[in-house]
């Protein structure tokens, strides 16, 4: 067992990533939180939290009871995620705004609830699931990769503003897991013909990539090693050889060599 009992509140908990992340902790002697909007906890070994990262009052609540019960938070992972696919010229624009609404002013309502307790403690850390999509504007997946893309950058900027609190900050961006994402993602209804060819084979390679990716089991010892680091990076890559290729090459190539070799790998042409 764990000697440190540091409590840690993980959103998104009841599956997935979640799930792994927030059982592998307990497990390892960590005072584990789950939450998520439809949690039930007489099913999971951590404890649970019915939390909707939409709404700024049900995190409030949430926090506060960590807080009444434990005296202290230490580790905020914000997990909870929305999944949005289709073509750019159809996205509806309502559901870009629940993406955003989720992936990153979710995780921002719920960073600004925990650290009022974490400057007084003067310690803490953040972590921020994000995803290899934030570094590639992927195609099919504009609002998600933009989300994820904005999470960085605000966690850059946490990274600065709270250095002298003690309070430390990182993201993680995850390749493809095999997870129940392509079962809870939002899936843009196409009109026309137009991008008819492309966009079944990409999103045939979009399902593929999770139901053939990383075991969820994979993160636990990942992110319990992140936990125990004196110096946090500001970012941690987890996935297949080629997806942290893919990042590397984006930096070295040139822009239309790339660009073909995205559309390649996706089968767009």
């Amino acid at each position: 067992m764990h000697q440190s009992k540091k409590v840690v509140l993980i959103t998104g908990a009841s599956s997935g990533l979640g799930l792994a992340v927030a059982s592998y902790l307990w497990t390892n002697g960590y005072i584990v939180y789950g939450a998520s909007r439809s949690i039930q906890g007489d099913k999971y070994p951590f404890h649970t939290l019915q939390m909707d990262v939409a709404q700024e009052a049900s995190i409030e609540t949430a926090v506060g009871a960590i807080i009444q019960e434990q005296g202290h938070i230490d580790v905020l992972i914000n997990n909870a995620g929305l999944g949005l696919i289709g073509p750019s010229e159809y996205l509806s624009l309502s559901d870009v705004a629940k993406v955003m609404d989720v992936n990153v002013l979710g995780a921002l309502r719920s960073i600004q609830a925990v650290l009022p307790q974490m400057r007084s403690q003067k310690s803490g850390l953040i972590i921020n699931i994000s995803s290899i999509a934030s570094e590639n504007g992927l195609p099919y997946r504009a609002a998600y990769s933009a989300s994820k893309a904005s999470l960085d950058r605000i966690t850059e900027a946490l990274r600065a503003e709270l250095a002298s609190f003690g309070v430390q900050a990182c993201y993680i961006q995850p390749g493809g897991f095999n997870t129940e994402i392509n079962d809870n993602r939002m899936v843009t209804l196409l009109k026309g013909d137009a991008y008819k060819g492309s966009w079944e084979r990409c999103h045939r390679i979009i399902k593929d990539s999770v139901s053939l990716g990383l075991s969820p089991a994979m993160l636990g010892p990942a992110v319990e090693k992140i936990i125990e680091s004196k110096r946090v990076k500001r970012c941690y890559r987890i996935g297949k050889p080629l997806e942290k290729l893919s990042v590397v090459l984006k930096k070295l190539l040139p822009d239309h060599i790339y660009d073909k070799m995205i559309r390649k790998h996706f089968e767009i042409y």
